[in-house]
């Protein structure tokens, strides 16, 4: 028989102890399954004792040792775990009697918790002191759990400003083994901070310390808080040449009444420095070229403790980059004292080369593991270079459909090899949408969405889509494989049938147009960020229900269907970190449209863009975005012109906000040259598991279109030929599968009669 005493705190050793014994003495007097010849026993029957407020039924039902089965000392030992791990008993021992075949199991149940009360609270009430506490009515009670509840009470308390609270805990419990907790309160006076003293200064005044500081008068005293103060009083010496700034532990004095409190910093500032000579020693991997490279602080300078820790973390990346992962920088501080100036040598300790041993993916459910994997740069015997890991985590969270992705690196028996860990948790790859939405252009249109951006597991993208309204309805359907046939190369198929009301000028709706057709992409990747886009589309254009206004234009609009049958072909460079919301890096495109000519059709032209984005995060998540994007058409024969539909129109949502897309900046019927500059500013402001869900924009966009380059003038004004300027700004809302925008823009160079505003709410980014 197994007879253990465990504690609460011990009770996972003992029990693990316990079934060794139980192991070792039952296996003396009766065999495990079978010894030779002899059958192990049946148990005949289970006793449960020490029950009060669970029922028996469901002891039983957590054991594997039962009624009828065979008696097996492994099973004893995992039954004590399991009960163990229900959370509801101090103490369980299982005992086996050969004799009668008899299983008894005597259990210490924990209390079960009847009733909560308090006492003495007059700042909170009864229901707060509930929310707050961890022991819980009609659980059982732990005595870590009510240690917990105090300090939950008593934290509370403090910081409303009660020091001198004390919690006391009470308890009575019944014939039954049902527990009433009383926890009794002395909340004491309400102490706040009469004054904060700043002394030993010779720099700065009292006043510009206590304004770095959030322990103020008629503030309750929190110890955190101090700690923090503290923390950033050191650093704003330090980041001004005072590396050797020293501040006291805060003196704390109460009044006679214990109502108030006085807090006293004593500072001593020290030497004020400025930066010598930089050096390095141990270095081998990295040249000291490329070590002076990474310094941020200036010779001659004073010391800057942010860029002296900038400067380490530089270190630290570029010997990760090269897979010297425990590469660690030293520093020695050679003061002149009385010359006020300080050199630093920093001691380099390179350590091993890490190589990837294997990679594994965990936490896929619908996702195949083969799509995380091909993204991941670092193959299985590379050196572990962080930069190209950083890289492949950028790769796959750019897939869209998953919520997190974290790299666990693990190490392994040799010392410099080291396992990859990918978890990833996946989102909702699928959205179903219905609802409206406004735009300037096309005024009131309601909208069917369905989007899977990983259908069959395999990061395919299929989207379905009809809007409809007054102005507008679209059908269209499109599907891309990212790896076709398993190679980095994405396939897709476009088709789409959409009819618009169009504006020319200052004719509103001037005509319609009708759109629809198909067309096949092809882009294999060359390397991470360097990609081609082949595409072959074909389109049947019309345009008809021409209003006597347009018709009687100088373009002299008339009602025509025509075949367009082109080639494209684009090259793009693109190192953004998030291409949903990008926080740094850049993207450059130079696409070519050939239409006509030997692809058939009725049109005949050629159209070039060009683009480039850059993106720089300031400070936090604040991230300042540029784009530049220049286009030119032109119509060969036997086309004479390029058709109304294809030349460029700048204005609305996608170029220069603040002016309506057509009309109101450069020729009504279109130009054959464009030219567009954006500069946003972005901010969060909702975050959801670090990720930013709403965020603000203000915005700067100047541009316009022109019939030739040469017509551009390069000022803002009014006339046709000046570029045209706005001003805004914006929501961007991240949804699972696509972002959403609302944006005002205030045009600055309209003409007379013009709306001076517009709103605009559109799906994806600007750029």
């Amino acid at each position: 028989m197994i007879k253990r005493k465990t504690s609460p705190l011990k009770s996972g050793a003992a029990m693990l102890l316990g079934a060794a014994i139980l192991f070792v003495s039952s296996s003396s007097s009766v065999a495990a399954k079978k010894t030779g010849d002899v059958q192990a026993p049946r148990i005949a029957s289970v006793v449960i004792n020490g029950l009060y407020n669970i029922r028996e039924r469901t002891v039983i039902a957590e054991m594997k040792s039962r009624r009828g089965s065979v008696y097996d000392p492994a099973k004893i030992t995992r039954d004590i775990e399991t009960l163990a791990a229900m959370g509801h008993f101090e103490n369980v021992e299982i005992s086996f009697d050969p004799a009668y075949n008899v299983v008894t199991v005597d259990i210490i149940e924990k209390p079960y918790v009847r009733k909560i009360d308090f006492r003495g609270n007059k700042r909170f009430s009864r229901g707060r002191l509930l929310d707050e506490i961890t022991v819980k009515e009609k659980e059982f009670l732990d005595k870590l759990a009510t240690m917990e509840s105090e300090a939950k009470i008593l934290a509370l308390y403090r910081d409303e400003g009660y020091a001198d609270c004390s919690v006391e805990t009470i308890t009575s419990v019944d014939d039954e083994n049902r527990i009433t907790v009383n926890f009794l309160v002395t909340e004491g006076n309400k102490i706040l901070i009469s004054d904060v003293f700043i002394r030993g200064p010779k720099i700065f005044n009292e006043k510009k310390i206590l304004s770095l500081m959030k322990t103020r008068r008629k503030k309750v005293y929190k110890q955190d808080v101090i700690e923090n103060d503290i923390k950033e009083i050191e650093n704003f010496y330090k980041n001004r040449g005072w590396q050797e700034i020293a501040i006291s532990r805060p003196e704390i004095v109460f009044n006679e009444a214990r109502t108030a409190m006085t807090v006293l910093l004593v500072i001593s500032e020290g030497v004020r420095y400025r930066v010598g000579e930089v050096s390095f020693d141990g270095h081998t991997a990295v040249t000291e070229k490329e070590l002076k490279k990474l310094v941020a602080l200036k010779k001659n300078k004073f010391y800057n403790d942010e860029r002296f820790q900038e400067t380490i973390s530089n270190i630290h990346q570029i010997y990760a980059d090269k897979g010297y992962l425990r590469a660690s920088a030293s520093p020695d501080f050679l003061k002149n004292k009385d010359a006020g100036v300080m050199d630093i040598l920093l001691r380099i300790s390179e350590g091993p080369v890490f190589y990837l041993g294997y990679v594994d993916v965990t936490g896929l459910t619908y996702t195949q593991e083969k799509v995380i994997r091909r993204e991941v740069l670092l193959k299985e015997g590379d050196v572990f270079r962080s930069g190209v890991l950083r890289r492949s985590l950028e790769k796959i969270y750019n897939l869209g459909f998953l919520e997190s992705v974290e790299p666990e690196i693990r190490p392994t028996s040799k010392e410099n090899i080291v396992d990859l860990v990918i978890n990833v948790a996946e989102g909702k790859p699928g959205i179903l949408t219905a609802g409206a939405g406004y735009s300037s252009v096309d005024k009131l249109v309601g909208t069917l969405q369905v989007q899977h951006i990983n259908l069959l597991g395999r990061a395919q993208r299929l989207n379905l889509m009809w809007e409809f309204g007054e102005r507008k309805q679209n059908y269209e359907i499109s599907w891309t494989e990212p790896w076709f046939m398993d190679r980095p190369v994405s396939f897709g198929i476009d088709v789409f049938n959409t009819e618009r009301l169009r504006e020319y000028g200052t004719i509103y709706s001037a005509y319609r147009e009708s759109r629809k057709g198909g067309a096949l992409r092809v882009g294999p990747r060359l390397s991470d960020i360097l990609s081609l886009l082949f595409s072959y589309s074909y389109e049947e254009i019309g345009i008809f229900d021409i209003s006597a206004a347009a018709a009687a234009s100088p373009y002299n609009i008339t009602q025509s269907r025509n075949i367009t049958s082109s080639l494209s072909s684009q090259i793009v460079r693109d190192s953004r970190d998030n291409i949903f919301d990008a926080t740094r890096g850049y993207t450059n495109s130079l696409s070519l449209q050939y239409a006509g000519g030997i692809m058939g059709g009725d049109v005949n032209f050629i159209k070039s863009v060009g683009a480039t984005s850059w993106y720089l995060k300031t400070f936090w998540k604040f991230v300042l975005s540029t784009n530049l994007r220049i286009g030119w058409i032109g119509a060969f024969p036997p086309s004479p012109d390029v058709p109304i539909y294809e030349k460029f129109y700048v204005g609305g949502a996608e170029t220069v906000r603040g002016y309506r897309y057509r009309g109101e900046i450069g020729p009504d019927g279109g130009g054959r040259a464009m030219m567009v500059a954006n500069v946003e500013y972005k901010f969060p402001i909702v975050q959801e598991r670090n990720r930013t869900i709403l965020q603000g924009a203000f915005f700067y966009d100047i541009g316009g279109a022109w019939n030739e380059f040469g017509d551009m003038n390069m000022r803002t004004g009014m006339s046709e030929n000046d570029l045209k300027s706005g001003v805004g700004f914006g929501i961007r809302f991240t949804t699972p599968v696509f972002p959403i925008r609302l944006d005002w823009g205030h045009g600055l160079n309209h003409k007379a009669g013009e709306d001076p505003s517009q709103f605009y709410f559109t799906i994806g980014q600007i750029f």
